[in-house]
């Protein structure tokens, strides 16, 4: 069963509640595409998605995300989307030597971080330090530090 309808009715009730400006996109190798472009209340752009039936994606940048099944990860993925734009979910970006080697969407409870999607590259220096990288909403912070 896909839930395109589903999926599109939760992105366009989360661009409602925060009056954000969201467009359909037709593509062929992905059931649903709606794009949130960086305007008022949202300083970047973001790509939101479902393929393979019942999987919702995020995707801000080269960052996309993989949360399924869509019955199980349809609230969680709302609460995402709210904390983005509230600034209470992030995303941090770790590279070495130019190359992105880690990416956390990151989101705050009780005043900590916590990582609620990851991913890897199979290939990182263990140890040398990563640039760490902060996309949030309200603003957009690069600074190098040694993240283990």
């Amino acid at each position: 069963m896909s839930y395109e309808v589903e999926a599109e009715a939760l992105f366009r009730a989360f661009a409602k509640r925060h009056s954000l400006e969201i467009v359909k996109s037709n593509q062929s190798n992905i059931e649903l595409l709606m794009t949130v472009t960086k305007q008022s209340g949202l300083s970047f752009d973001l790509a939101l998605g479902l393929q393979n039936l019942d999987e919702l994606n995020i995707g801000i940048g080269r960052f996309w995300s993989y949360f399924f099944p869509y019955q199980s990860k349809a609230n969680e993925v709302d609460f995402i989307l709210d904390g983005i734009v509230y600034g209470t979910c992030r995303l941090r970006k770790l590279t070495q030597f130019g190359k992105i080697r880690r990416q956390y969407l990151e989101v705050k409870r009780e005043q900590k971080w916590e990582a609620a999607y990851a991913t890897m590259d199979r290939f990182s220096w263990p140890f040398f330090s990563y640039s760490s990288e902060i996309i949030s909403n309200k603003d957009r912070v690069s600074k190098s530090e040694s993240v283990g």
